[in-house]
């Protein structure tokens, strides 16, 4: 035998051995057909693609539609291998087009889809949701449509809640879908129908537009449509109970809401007390705003479970026999239907073009306003840092607990107006790592009346709040320079001066971050401080560790601040609840507060120069919570200005004008949380008299103006006094800012 035979032999018996295991039993390799993408994208220039795949057999690759072959070329059309098939696709003029490659082999297939835009958009547009017809008229129906898509392509079926047929006649054009009706002789109930109308768009995606059609009962009765007026008029008659609408009741408006973001509605917290608490969020996915055709009133809609599939500005006629309208609160007046449905919608059409449009300032709003969509025009965030809930995360459910359900952010505009935007903890952006815009421009949301027990123990904020609805509508822009106000002084981090440096108020001071300024306490140094819940980035107790976002404070000179860096890189968020160590300093705090001897408190006072500069509006912005677990902390304070003195002594006092008196909220304990303690920082704003503007020093004091505190024993909100050495209250930011 020759010596080629023998070897070949060889490799044969080798070959066989592999592809047996031990026990002798044959063993293949499986068969291997995939890709690691099975969408490919491209524009209406067209342009190459290349279609990865992964093969150890031999096959063949085609078009399924051998009509694509007008415009999507096949590099190859067989392999053996792993490998790429390129694929040239031709410029679409008209609409837009899916291909579809099919992959095969003896043993598998597969699919990929190449999806072109159109030069020319297809439009299947049909204005009406539902309409309601009446008998005896023998008219022609007409419901607008937009559609420029071949009409043989699109199908219409009609479904009868009933055996019965009555739409006849019925046409579809570019421009119109047009029906008649035979008249309903019954003498008790309306009818219902559905028209589909179906479309396979050139993606090869269903398309349909559904249209309900309600036929009155012979005598064409539908019901009573509730006006505003009377919807108050039986809200109050029966306040606080509500009262109860009758089975023939239909409301009226534009639905302003949609529940995309999270944040449409209040939660109700059930009990702050108990073990993790309960909150009740699916009152926010059963919530929307119903306006009036006129915009002057609004009512909150609270549906059951499962019946808000309203469409945002779509205007509707609505069925609400056995809903409950009750009003809320008093003053303002403030209504909520409950138990409404979206499926008892009688007619609905799109509203986007005549739904009221509404711009204010804050100053400018009204009680008619509230549970309306309002533009709030040229306003900005009042506070530079932070996410918008800057909060203990530890009593949310991004830590598995129910403790908290919203927090109040403080918006202010061009005409000196300021109010609280109300953010859940559901919503779908409220910390992701991105920092707050700095700049200027309008938000729009839902004006509600809502209260927040967290921040006033009577819970009133304020008359009116707003809720913003979706991350783009709070449309500010990123940049502080992009702003109608300036900062004269503003503090965000404990900044000390240099070594040697002189400071107006002395040693204690600590400096403006941006701007001119200095700050102390009265007592002495500022040298304690608190851990802060200023985090920007996702909480929870999956998100422990280190991050990069940082604090959200975005400095002058670029970057951000940073004070973990350079071996504290461990001390932001290492538990998930979103928090800063307290010897980062991005807080600053004082125990002492309470003068005992002469009667009075200790204060934080701010000194300022505004040389130079001249406006008809200027304000201060600070943020304050009182952090001791024993509470004693001051409860009512003063803010005060002098243009002639930084001394606090008493006999100093007639030289310091009243600004304003405010409360400050104590942070919340664990083990008693009660209502009136807060989760994260409180934001206050004032109006500040211009003559201010154009002094060498300008000063202001914030000042406990009592003694009195809460007690925890007692779970008190005031019934204990300021305990020194204790009674913590913490600062998170100041700024006096005026308009450009």
């Amino acid at each position: 035998m020759k010596k080629k035979n023998i070897f070949l032999i060889a490799v044969s018996a080798l070959l066989l051995c592999a592809a047996c295991d031990k026990n002798r039993h044959d063993v293949y390799a499986p068969d291997e057909l995939g890709m690691p993408e099975y969408e490919y994208y491209i524009g209406d220039n067209g342009g190459d693609l290349e279609v990865v795949f992964l093969t150890n057999k031999q096959g063949n690759v085609s078009l399924m539609d051998q009509s694509d072959v007008s415009w999507v070329e096949l590099g190859r059309t067989s392999f053996n291998a792993d490998g790429i098939i390129p694929v040239h696709v031709k410029k679409n003029e008209g609409f837009q087009r899916r291909a579809d490659l099919l992959f095969s082999t003896d043993t598998r297939r597969d699919t990929v889809s190449v999806f072109q835009d159109g030069a020319v958009p297809e439009k299947f547009y049909v204005s009406a949701g539902s309409m309601v017809v009446y008998n005896g008229t023998g008219e022609e129906n007409v419901i607008t449509t937009d559609i420029n898509v071949p009409l043989e392509e699109i199908t219409t079926e009609i479904l009868y809640a009933e055996g019965e047929e009555w739409i006849t006649e019925y046409n579809l054009t570019n421009d119109a879908f047009t029906f008649k009706t035979i008249d309903n002789e019954d003498e008790n109930y309306p009818r219902r129908a559905v028209i589909a109308l179906t479309y396979t768009d050139g993606w090869k995606h269903r398309q349909q537009s559904r249209i309900v059609v309600i036929q009155a009962r012979s005598d064409n009765y539908i019901g009573t449509v509730y006006t505003p007026e009377m919807l108050h008029e039986v809200a109050d008659e029966s306040y606080p109970r509500g009262f109860t609408l009758p089975e023939d009741a239909i409301i009226e408006g534009y639905i302003v809401s949609t529940t995309e973001g999270g944040n449409a509605g209040d939660a109700y917290v059930e009990d702050y007390q108990q073990g993790t608490g309960v909150i009740d969020y699916t009152l926010t996915e059963r919530t929307a705003y119903l306006e009036s055709l006129d915009g002057q009133s609004g009512f909150r809609l609270v549906t059951a479970d499962g019946e808000n599939d309203f469409e945002r500005y779509s205007k509707v006629q609505l069925k609400v026999e056995g809903a409950v309208i009750t009003k809320v609160f008093d003053a303002p007046a403030c209504y909520t239907i409950s138990g409404v449905k979206s499926s008892e919608i009688l007619t609905s059409s799109d509203g986007s073009l005549t739904v009221p449009v509404k711009e204010k300032s804050i100053t400018e709003l009204t009680d008619n306003d509230i549970n309306t969509l309002v533009t709030i025009k040229d306003c900005e965030i009042a506070m530079r840092k932070g996410p918008f809930t800057p909060v203990n995360e530890g009593y949310t459910t991004a830590c598995g607990y129910n403790r908290l359900a919203k927090y109040p952010i403080l918006i202010r505009d061009i005409e000196g107006g300021s109010m609280y935007m109300y953010t859940n903890m559901s919503c779908t952006y409220r910390r992701t790592g991105d920092r707050l815009p700095y700049g200027s421009g309008d938000i729009t949301g839902i004006i509600v009346h809502e209260d927040y027990k967290s921040f006033e123990k009577d819970g009133n904020i304020g008359r009116y709040q707003l809720r913003h609805l979706l991350r783009e509508e709070i449309e500010l822009r990123p940049d502080f320079a992009d702003n109608f106000s300036g900062l004269i002084t503003e503090f965000r981090y404990a900044k000390f001066p240099a070594i040697g440096q002189e400071t107006v108020l002395g040693e204690n001071a600590i400096l403006a971050t941006k701007g001119n300024g200095e700050m102390c306490h009265t007592y002495g140094a500022v040298s304690n401080f608190s851990p802060t819940y200023f985090y920007i980035g996702e909480c929870g107790s999956k998100k422990k560790g280190k991050y990069e976002e940082g604090a959200g404070i975005e400095l002058d000179e670029g970057g951000i601040y940073e004070p973990w860096i350079g071996g504290k890189e461990s001390e932001q968020n290492t538990d998930g609840k979103g928090w800063f160590k307290d010897n980062l300093k991005i807080s600053w705090s004082n125990k002492y507060w309470w003068d005992s001897g002469n009667d009075r408190g200790y204060c934080w006072l701010v000194a300022f120069s505004t040389e130079g500069i001249t406006s008809d509006k200027v304000s201060m912005q600070f943020a304050m919570y009182n952090n001791s677990q024993s509470a004693r902390s001051p409860r009512y304070w003063k803010a005060q200005y002098s243009l002639t003195t930084k001394s606090c002594d008493p006999e100093y006092d007639d030289q310091w004008t009243d600004i304003a008196e405010f409360t400050v909220p104590d942070v919340a304990i664990w083990a008693s949380q009660n209502d009136w303690q807060t989760l994260g920082t409180r934001v206050y704003d004032f109006p500040l008299p211009t003559s201010i503007l154009g002094q060498e020093m300008v000063c202001i004091r914030l000042m406990p103006r009592n003694n009195k505190a809460a007690a925890k024993s007692e779970s008190s909100y005031d019934s204990s006094t300021i305990a020194n050495n204790s009674g913590y209250n913490t600062m998170d930011y100041f700024a006096v800012r005026y308009n450009k």
